[in-house]
Parts: C-alpha cells; sequence; structure tokens
C-alpha cells in the first residue's frame, strides 16, 4: 500500500497544484483527503475545480462544517461570500463527506480527533503558552476502540509522526495551504519553510513508513494575494510559515 495523505487546503489553489503534481510523481494507488478544503482568503472556486478531478477518499474538517451551516457565529462577511461562491456542486460535495473514514480497514482518518473535528490531537494548545506536544498517554487516550495501525489527523497544521509504545502510528501530514510549526517543539521549529506540506504513507514487508514532505510553490504570490484581499495575519503566513 502507498497513499498520500493531504489536510487543511484552505482554498490554497497554488499550494493544491504543486503538491498535486508532486503526487502525481509517487506512484501512490489513493489520496486521502482530511478536510478543510476551501475556507481562507485566496482561491476557493479554483480550489473546489481542481478537487472535482481528483479520486480521492476525502472528509470533512470544522471549517468545512462551518461553511456547510453558514453560521455568522463562526464566519465573518468575507467568508459567506465564500458560501455563496461555492452555491452548487462544490457545496453538495461538502455535505456529502463523512466526518471521519477508513481507508483499505488499516488507515483511520480524521480532521481533529477520532471524536471531534477541533480537537488538536498531536499538539496541546494552553492559554497564553501557545501549543506543546502532546503526551503519549493524551493521544492513546483519543484512539478509537478498535485498533488501527495508522491514524491520521490534521487542524493544527503542524506536521508530526507518533509512534506509540505498542507500535501504533498516529501522525498529521500538515497544511497543504497554510504550513504551521510548533515553536515550542524542536523537531517542528527545524522545518520551518512556507513550504506546502503533505505525506506519503507506505506499507512493505508488513512495516508502516510515514514520508513527511513538504514541496516548494510559488507562496510569495499566495501570500500577496491575502495582502492585496486585505489579509496581513495569512499574507505574512504564506510568506515565512505560521508559528503556533
Amino acid at each position: 500500500m502507498r497513499v498520500a495523505v493531504l489536510s487543511d487546503i484552505h482554498g490554497n489553489a497554488l499550494a493544491l497544484e504543486a503538491v498535486l503534481a508532486d503526487i502525481a510523481r509517487q506512484d501512490v494507488e489513493k489520496i486521502l483527503n482530511l478536510g478543510d478544503h476551501f475556507a481562507g482568503p485566496l482561491e476557493p472556486v479554483r480550489t473546489a475545480r481542481m478537487l472535482a478531478d481528483l479520486d480521492v477518499v476525502a472528509i470533512r474538517g470544522n471549517t468545512d462544517r462551518y461553511l456547510i451551516d453558514a453560521d455568522p457565529d463562526y464566519l465573518e462577511g468575507w467568508e459567506m461570500a465564500t458560501v455563496a461562491a461555492l452555491e452548487g456542486a462544490p457545496m453538495e460535495w461538502l455535505k456529502s463527506l463523512p466526518e471521519t473514514a477508513v481507508y483499505q480497514d488499516a488507515i483511520f482518518m480524521s480532521h481533529g480527533s477520532p471524536r471531534s473535528d477541533e480537537t488538536y490531537w498531536l499538539d496541546r494548545k494552553e492559554k497564553g503558552r501557545g501549543f506543546r506536544v502532546a503526551t503519549q498517554d493524551e493521544i492513546r487516550a483519543e484512539l478509537t476502540e478498535r485498533e488501527y495501525p495508522i491514524s491520521c489527523c490534521g487542524h493544527t497544521h503542524v506536521a508530526r509522526v507518533v509512534t506509540l509504545d505498542d507500535g501504533r502510528i498516529v501522525f498529521n501530514p500538515g497544511s497543504v495551504g497554510r504550513p504551521s510549526f510548533n515553536m515550542n517543539d524542536p523537531e517542528s521549529a527545524t522545518r520551518i519553510s512556507p513550504a506546502a506540506a503533505y505525506a506519503i504513507v507506505e506499507r512493505t514487508a508488513g512495516r508502516w513508513r510515514v514520508d513527511l514532505r513538504q514541496i516548494a510553490y510559488d507562496h510569495e504570490a499566495a501570500s500577496a494575494m491575502a495582502r492585496e484581499r486585505g489579509f496581513k495575519g495569512w499574507a505574512r503566513d504564506l510568506a515565512y510559515g505560521r508559528k503556533r
């Protein structure tokens, strides 16, 4: 088995384009998509067109859910405009996505954790102190009752692979559209880059391996797009990588 796992595109079509080009060279059997597809100030409609042509196993993320619900308590005016722009097939596709999925009875897919699309699984957010790395006990507590050899999640945008004491693997491929880094984790901090992130998961001779990949793309153009639309935080993050 050899699959690509991506997450948190957030409407960054330039980054998605580069990631898909790299995936095309990797001889994978399937693309697994962990959600948060369109929400962001970049190119949600072009992103939707690109995803429509793919054969993927996809689930919804928390921002997908916000767009589906179109709840003004969670969405700003510009995001409501995104909802209108995605009316029709893209929104119907989002609505059809499950909250979690399992690929080939081996890879469990969730956006946050198996129980909530808003839970930070491999990192924990502490008030006033940013993010820290979750302990093995904290990670294990979120696992499903059924023991899958591989579980994957998104949501934090921080790429990480954790091998538990019993050999099971939980990983986050990072973010295609807004890569982030845990500044309280030296391993994460060494990977600070605006490059788009995704992962290749492979099983050979009964052994699993997760390859976290960073793919260069025209992040300066993406940053300029965000800046022109008045999103200074997005512009900074897309230019340099998001520090959390």
